[in-house]
């Protein structure tokens, strides 16, 4: 087996989400040596009190598709707390980047499962409190071993509860009890860093617990994950791994005849085109109500379409039906040039990646020739049936994140404002007296509550301007001691907008050296000379403050960093020692000055100078 091979199994898990593509893909990465693969390796260890094995293809294809080489650790059968209580035992030997703890009610609390009416009212507040007790005993007992993220299931509905139609009439009855299971669990994990919830209960609600649950093999070999949700719950622990990773999408584009309404604008007018409250025009306006609610959690949203320009802005301009309108895009390509050009033009335009798209299209001939021509795009081939668009689009959850920040809420107002900027650059008689118009303010501080989900966010997704692309979690930040290290953030705004927090450095310290473990910028922000203010912050505070003789600042190669490979060259370090991926550098605080650009004005807040 070969990467190759890989590559084409991963390919078709993107087009047919089958379980025999799922096998086929975990064969092929059975016999690929990891190094062969080029991949990250991501070892996770799952322990269960049920049977797990049918999941675990699902599980590795969804990882490989993330780009991570996959090692699974399976833990005994309901040996969880031998597991995790035992710092010799295999699962933490095993070094694991991420923990999933798969458990069954009927394993662990079989009486609130099975057995509820047998139980007072006093025994169910008792095994509730006991599983909840139980679970924070496994997690906190790993938390004492392990700092990497943790997700853990909440509990499904019964299918068939034990007091029938009266079940429902009373808080003291089955549902409610366990329903209370499930939001007292997630209560307990939000005390505890880096730990999730995974939703069984919604996940077998939307598939229903008859289709979801297989009671045939549950009595055979307790594996009660039925063959219909196999998928899907893999599935949703491959979103984990994505929005853990940085792998979550940050952009859609849409294609607009047969997409965003009914009809081929070319051949229609605007008023006949199928958009409206009554079918099928209604199945159009449901489709915009999702990407609005994309477009509200901060996905960039742009238009590619074959189609005359005037013609598509008179629609999100002025058709009573039309839910997007033209301030809801940040950038649009609207031609008739081939798509893959478009795309790569809104990738250009926007400053992101080709991997950060997703990319909507219902012609076959469209999609095929982004896959052939720009891998990196995720392609959603939409049917003819406007029915299916919505769960089409939410299918892989290719958007899905774990943290939600201001910066999200306002990152589609940002990108529009990026327009105003390049009208005043255009304007302006060179590129000093542009920034110097920009009257740009920089906030500087250390990272704090308020901060710290944003800063995770920030080591999670950004590629471009980052110098060591290490990723850390919320949990991660935390854990970093004031004593020997900083968290800077840096918050930029100027004449046309506030654009939030932008910027993230960490350094450590030891003696009086100082080491820049990450330094990244915000693609949004970069070319104005934000870096340099950063920087000189960064080499002020290592000497006032820290009384640091030196600081030290390290390059790691990526596909996408080659833009900052002489940042620190540029910036006035020395090179101190090179290796085909990694570079070294040195600056030696008091033998110069670092100024801050003039055409930027810092603000310095939260730090130990005052």
């Amino acid at each position: 087996m070969t990467k190759e091979d890989l590559q084409v199994a991963l390919s078709r898990i993107t087009k047919e989400s089958s379980y025999s593509v799922y096998a086929a893909a975990s064969n092929i990465l059975d016999r690929l040596d990891p190094t062969e693969s080029k991949m990250p390796v991501l070892k996770v260890v799952i322990l269960r009190n049920f049977t797990v094995d049918p999941l675990i293809p699902v599980i590795k294809g969804e990882i490989a598709s993330a780009g991570f080489y996959p090692v699974i650790y399976l833990g005994g059968y309901d040996t969880i707390a031998q597991e995790v209580f035992d710092p010799q035992s295999a699962q933490y030997m095993a070094q694991p980047g991420l923990v999933l703890i798969s458990q069954w009610l009927e394993v662990l609390a079989p009486a609130l499962a099975t057995r509820f009416p047998s139980l007072s009212s006093s025994q169910v507040n008792d095994e509730i409190d006991r599983v909840l007790n139980m679970i924070s005993q496994f997690i906190t007992a790993l938390r004492q071993h392990t700092n990497v993220p943790i997700v853990v299931n909440n509990f499904l509905l019964p299918c068939h509860s034990a007091f029938g139609i009266l079940d429902v009439q009373s808080e003291q009855y089955q549902t409610h009890a366990i329903l209370r299971l499930n939001l007292e669990l997630l209560r307990c994990l939000k005390k505890i860093r880096d730990v999730y919830l995974i939703d069984y209960m919604s996940l077998m609600a939307r598939i229903g617990s008859e289709q979801g649950v297989d009671e045939r093999y549950w009595q055979i070999g307790r594996a009660p994950v039925g063959r219909n949700a196999l998928i899907p719950l893999g599935q949703e622990y491959g979103k984990f791994v994505r929005a853990l990773y940085g792998k979550a999408r940050k952009c859609l584009v849409l294609d607009c005849d047969n997409v965003l309404w009914g009809g081929i604008l070319g051949e229609e007018d605007l008023n006949n085109i199928k958009l409206g409250t009554a079918f099928p025009g209604s199945c159009y306006q449901s489709f915009q109500r999702e990407i609005l609610n994309l477009h509200d959690r901060g996905v960039i949203l742009a238009l590619c379409s074959k189609n005359n320009e005037p013609d598509v802005l008179e629609v999100l301009q002025n058709h009573p039906d039309m839910l997007l309108r033209e301030e809801n895009f940040s950038t649009w390509q609207i031609n008739w040039d081939d798509k893959a050009s478009n795309l790569m033009r809104i990738a250009q335009e926007l400053n992101i990646g080709l991997d950060s798209i997703v990319f909507v299209d219902d012609s076959q001939f469209e999609c095929d020739l982004v896959r052939e021509r720009l891998p990196q795009v995720a392609v959603v081939q939409l049917s003819s049936d406007p029915l299916t668009f919505s769960a089409a689009l939410n299918a892989k959850a290719y958007f899905d994140t774990l943290v939600f920040s201001e910066e999200d809420k306002n990152r589609n107002q940002m990108y529009r404002d990026q327009r105003i900027r390049k009208n005043l650059n255009a304007s302006a008689g060179s590129i000093e007296e542009y920034l110097t118009s920009l009257e740009m303010v920089a906030q500087i501080g250390l990272v704090d509550d308020a901060s710290i989900a944003r800063v995770a966010q920030l080591t999670q997704k950004t590629n471009q301007f980052n110098l060591t692309t290490r990723r850390y979690s919320e949990g991660d930040i935390r854990l970093m001691q004031p004593s020997d290290a900083d968290i800077f953030y840096l918050k930029l705004s100027d004449r046309v907008s506030d654009m939030g927090l932008v910027g993230v450095a960490i350094v450590k310290y030891s003696g009086q050296q100082a080491e820049v473990d990450t330094f990244l910028l915000s693609c949004r922000v970069l070319g104005r000379r934000v870096e340099e203010a950063f920087l000189a912050h960064i080499l002020y505070y290592a000497k006032a403050c820290r009384n640091c003789r030196s600081v030290l600042g390290c390059y790691y190669a990526t596909k996408k960093n080659q833009q900052v490979a002489d940042f620190y060259g540029r910036m006035g370090f020395r090179l101190a020692g090179k290796t085909e991926l990694k570079c070294d550098w040195e600056f030696a605080l008091g033998e110069k000055e670092f100024l801050t650009p003039s055409c930027i004005n810092v603000n310095v807040v939260d730090s130990k100078e005052g």
